[in-house]
């Protein structure tokens, strides 16, 4: 018998791959937390809060070599792709975990060429060969395909049960629990003194009670501890909506709040599992840490964050004013669609280039300068929400990036990653000029 250790794929801020509401992050979470409790002492989950591609966790894990590796994952395709398999590291032959795994799935979620499939380009199989450790990737269906996604969320526990068997561990029923579990030692908890600041915000947490007031994107709550956030209030900078999607409640929503609104419910054992905040004077961004998903994108104004109908709490949230979105245009996937600047402008890990973006500056003045392929450095002065900075339908990657405003930001360069944080003082520049190499995504602060 194997003892697994289980790496769940994206996360971070990286949501993977998406299909019918769905994100391949949350998904293989919640699948490994099924494979933990099923699995007991013989399963080790990977610290799900990070991204073990983008941080290059593996390089420095400290784990026994006879433990076994299984990074989870969901793939993405049109809707009539279908089919789960197992990727190696090329030049390695499969073991016997490899085989079990390769037969399980493919029977599970036929529809593959290949139940086992070598690759030389995945970053993780590499590195895990380079440590010396058994290590596996399982695609577990397409996310983007309605009978692989329905019968990963409706036979989840089948499919936990298949893949431990693979390994030769032998799965029991957990025992009842209360619907939110126990709450749990260590994690992280909040800060012990008040904050306030220009967007101030206060939790009422699990057997804690009210912990005290936070501010301009401090946390509020906690996280690793099990602790649910049954409501919160907010000192509103002008006229502000609230709605907050309750346990057994559903959405409620409360208008042109007070700083004594209480938002939620308080001594009901409920928990709340998703949040809009819409402000009229002064939009919002803010994001969730929710169980088995971890911290979410941030979300401005008027958005829903978090999930509903998943039974999946908030632990934690974030909140402060809006500084400015940004649109990204990616290399096969167009127009993103208008985000927070502090989330991961683009994607990464999948050798996608950034060809374009805009940025809507709302209340502060942006210039920006950028390096394109076969065009070398334009300068498009102060922008507006409608500027185009790079190109689209060219085929050409933005390969350097110069801005000038009252923010920092970082690149994700082509076999290089990120980069430092620079201050945008109009002179310093992030990327590369004559390398021919991709700025794959941007991040502001």
């Amino acid at each position: 018998m194997a003892h697994l250790y289980v790496i769940a794929g994206h996360g971070a801020g990286d949501c993977g791959a998406v299909g019918y509401g769905y994100t391949e992050a949350e998904r293989v979470r919640a699948l490994a937390s099924r494979l933990s409790t099923l699995g007991g002492g013989n399963v080790t989950i990977a610290d799900m809060n990070r991204n073990w591609y983008a941080d290059n966790g593996i390089m420095s894990l400290n784990i026994p070599k006879d433990w076994q590796i299984l990074e989870l994952h969901m793939d993405s395709n049109v809707p009539s792709v279908k089919g789960g398999h197992v990727i190696i590291e090329e030049g390695y032959s499969p073991d016997k975990y490899d085989t079990a795994l390769a037969n399980f799935i493919s029977s599970f979620f036929p529809g593959r060429a290949e139940k086992i499939k070598p690759r030389d380009d995945l970053a993780n199989p590499w590195r895990a060969a380079q440590r010396g450790y058994s290590y596996r990737l399982l695609e577990n269906g397409f996310i983007t395909n309605s009978g692989d996604l329905n019968k990963f969320n409706g036979q989840m526990d089948d499919l936990a049960r298949g893949i431990l068997n693979a390994f030769g561990i032998a799965t029991a029923s957990p025992a009842k629990e209360d619907s939110d579990g126990k709450v749990t030692s260590g994690g992280t908890s909040q800060d012990s003194v008040q904050h306030y600041g220009k967007v101030s915000y206060q939790s009422h947490i699990r057997d804690i009670g009210w912990a005290c007031w936070q501010s301009d994107g401090r946390m509020s709550g906690t996280t690793g501890q099990n602790r649910r956030i049954e409501a919160f209030r907010l000192i509103p900078v002008g006229e502000t909506d609230v709605a907050v999607h309750i346990k057994d409640v559903g959405d409620k929503e409360y208008k042109n709040i007070s700083k004594g609104t209480i938002l939620g419910t308080t001594g009901q054992n409920k928990r709340i599992e998703a949040i809009k905040i819409a402000g009229k004077d002064t939009p919002y961004i803010y994001r969730v840490h929710q169980k088995n998903i971890g911290w979410t994108d941030w979300t401005f104004n008027g958005n829903w964050a978090g999930t509903k109908g998943k039974g999946l709490q908030i632990e934690a949230i974030e909140i402060m004013a809006a500084k400015f979105l940004v649109n990204p245009h990616v290399q096969n996937r167009g127009w993103l669609g208008e985000r927070a600047c502090e989330n991961i402008i683009g994607i990464t890990g999948h050798n996608l280039r950034l060809e374009a973006f805009k940025i809507n500056p709302l209340n502060i003045e942006i210039k920006a300068k950028a390096h394109i392929e076969g065009i070398g450095w334009k300068d498009y002065g102060m922008v507006t929400k409608d500027t185009v900075i790079g190109t689209t339908g060219q085929n050409k990657r933005i390969e350097c990036l110069c801005f000038d405003g009252d923010f920092e930001y970082r690149v994700h360069v082509k076999n290089s990653g990120w980069t430092d944080w620079t201050k945008a003082d109009g002179v310093s520049t992030l990327g590369t000029v004559g390398q021919a190499l991709q700025i794959e995504a941007i991040q502001f602060r």
